[in-house]
């Protein structure tokens, strides 16, 4: 497959060379941003497959800066003819702009470090081996009466950058997902898992959890809403994760006075037992070697023992704050309220295991993940959303009874301030047709309010 993927990349490459040679004499500065996402995916609902899908597209953005003006245009096809147009229609567009003072050129090359986030075997993954892996889950819901729905999902996404300032670079990289959700005649169960590896997928842990959870989850009983002490499973830390890091790691609020962090810098905001990086190099997670800027990313310690420690920046955010980029440039054409955010967060694991939370709770709340998060307030990080797919209520130290879904109303930095324990294992989670990743543990807390039954 080594082949394929030098293919592709001298494809990219001669792509991304031609544009900028064509945009030296029409414009100051030019760059071109090339995307491409090969997506494969099966889905099943009612025990079979209800569909499955391969897209193949690429994306060519050009983005040129003529007499303090910005001008860009895109295409999806890569011949000399077209890539020549769009060129023209950028340079075009940008003597229509409003001038830009503070954009002055594009960055210039930097040693990029050496990650492997392509694997070879996870290209070639067909049809019938996703079928293969659908049928694990299918034949165990089918032997306990149980419904099955989900999906399996493999991603590769090819990326080159490159500019009139040296930049020239390009990479490749994988993910693979399953995910199950496991229906009965009251109750439901969720499990999933993702790797950059198709062939490393845990399908009949995934089976296996989706369908306990479920059959644990009839004949669920009512709470009253209020303050409980919950557990986190690690889904459920990994989405209040992604909306901490969105909001908190924000370097344009912060810098501005309008984030979470922007006064407390340096402090302890959350927990003493917590502390989470920007981690686009681990092994462990879908490495990355650099951004849209073309830059190097970077790990970022953002907190440390519950002290704020850093912050996240592309290119321009960093030369406007007098700050160097970490790498976290976002695709050009991603909409203009997605700001500049982490994309490879993860929390640090602890010592203790979820049988051992359980065992020391006296009453409380298990938490397999939540579902139609929202956000009331973006500075405090106060959100607003329902639990889903397994919540549970814990009495001296053992699962009793099966909870109907609640709603909760909390503020993240409250709640990630009353941790009890960290569990003893991270694990990754991503969203579907994203390549970021939230990697997080289990948390023991000993408040979370909720705010009574959720109704849907």
């Amino acid at each position: 497959m080594r082949i394929q993927e030098h293919t592709i990349a001298k494809a990219f490459l001669q792509a991304c060379d031609f544009v900028i040679n064509t945009g030296q004499g029409l414009a100051d500065h030019i760059a071109c941003f090339l995307l491409g996402d090969q997506h494969t995916l099966t889905r099943y609902a009612n025990n079979q497959i209800i569909q499955n899908v391969r897209k193949q597209d690429h994306t060519m953005i050009v983005k040129v800066l003529l007499s303090g003006r910005i001008g860009m245009a895109s295409c999806n096809q890569l011949d000399e003819q077209t890539l020549y147009r769009t060129v023209k229609q950028a340079v075009g567009l940008a003597k229509f702009a409003p001038i830009h003072p503070a954009v002055a050129a594009f960055p210039e090359q930097e040693i990029i470090p050496q990650v492997n986030g392509c694997d070879e075997a996870t290209e070639q993954v067909t049809a019938a081996e996703m079928a293969k892996m659908v049928e694990v889950i299918i034949s165990r819901s089918v032997a306990n009466h149980l419904r099955a729905a989900g999906a399996v999902q493999v991603q590769v996404v090819d990326q080159a950058v490159a500019n009139s300032s040296g930049v020239r670079v390009y990479g490749r990289r994988t993910k693979a997902e399953v995910h199950a959700v496991v229906l009965g005649k009251t109750g439901s169960g969720y499990a999933s898992d993702t790797k950059k590896s198709f062939y490393d997928l845990q399908v009949e842990e995934v089976g296996r959890v989706a369908i306990e959870k479920c059959q644990l989850s009839e004949g669920a009983i009512e709470l009253p809403a209020g303050d409980y002490p919950v557990i986190l499973e690690q889904k459920a830390t990994a989405e209040l994760l992604s909306y901490l890091g969105v909001l908190a790691f924000n370097p344009v609020t912060y810098h501005q006075g309008n984030g979470f962090l922007s006064s407390r810098m340096g402090y302890r905001v959350l927990s003493e037992q917590l502390s989470i990086s920007e981690d686009p190099l681990g092994k462990e997670g879908l490495p990355d070697g650099f951004d849209w800027d073309g830059l190097p990313k970077q790990k970022v310690s953002l907190i440390q023992d519950g002290v704020a420690t850093g912050m996240i920046y592309d290119d321009a955010t960093g030369k406007k704050y007098g700050c160097k980029s970490t790498g976290n440039a976002r695709y050009p054409l991603s909409p203009s309220y997605m700001g500049i955010s982490p994309s490879h967060l993860h929390m640090e694991a602890g010592k203790t295991s979820r049988a051992d939370m359980i065992a020391q709770m006296e009453r409380g709340i298990l938490i397999t993940r939540f579902h139609y998060i929202g956000v009331l307030h973006p500075k405090e990080i106060l959100l607003t959303g329902m639990t889903r797919g397994g919540t549970f209520y814990i009495e001296n130290g053992k699962i009793v009874s099966p909870v109907k879904n609640l709603r909760f109303t909390e503020k993240i930095s409250s709640a990630f301030n009353q941790v009890i324990a960290v569990g003893d294992e991270s694990k990754l989670h991503s969203w579907p047709g994203s390549m970021s990743t939230v990697k997080a543990p289990d948390l023991m807390l000993s408040t979370f309010h909720f705010n009574g039954a959720a109704i849907h």
